[in-house]
């Protein structure tokens, strides 16, 4: 076989992988929503708790020396942290956009920090949907419409309050 062909059609399926992912992400960003009945935009503030692990030191008893020798522990913890979302709704899809300490390491990496729904209910008084960080977190997302709270549940989990951000009819907030 022709080592040109085959680089060719190499490249064009690289070619049209960009070209469907540029797709996906127009689909939002190429349509004004501000003035959509079947869209939501929230932006949400509050804190978080992920896991982690520090390093302390100290003593620990050493029974073949009979005495006290330096030591140094790894201890898993959680480490509180204060963040922001924000969440857009359109019909029966959507996307959350994450920062910081939201964002593990390890990731499937979004597209430019915007994750996409699944499984998005929009009931009369909670919304609730989910993303997939990585093969190992998928967490769950609980937005209650009647006290404005959100609750995000995965292996970094995350409670705070939200605002509509209709910033189209609104105009300037002060």
């Amino acid at each position: 076989m022709n080592t040109y062909h085959v680089m060719g059609a190499s490249i064009g399926l690289a070619l049209a992988a960009v070209g469907a992912t540029a797709a996906g992400a127009q689909r939002y960003d190429d349509h004004e929503y501000g003035n959509d009945h079947n869209s939501l935009t929230l932006v949400c503030w509050g804190e978080g708790r992920r896991p982690s692990t520090n390093v302390a030191g100290g003593y620990a008893w050493d029974s073949n020396r009979h005495k006290f020798v330096p030591h140094t522990y790894l201890n898993n913890t959680t480490q509180e942290f204060d963040s922001e979302v924000q969440v857009e709704l359109h019909d029966d899809w959507g996307r959350i956009h994450l920062t910081g300490k939201l964002v593990p390491a390890i990731h499937s990496g979004g597209n430019n920090g915007w994750w996409e729904l699944e499984n998005v209910h929009v009931g009369p008084d909670t919304i609730t949907a989910r993303y997939r960080l990585n093969g190992l977190n998928k967490p769950r997302i609980e937005i209650d419409r009647r006290s404005g709270r959100i609750k995000i549940m995965g292996a970094t989990t995350f409670r705070g309050e939200c605002e509509q951000g209709n910033w189209g009819e609104r105009g300037n907030r002060f």
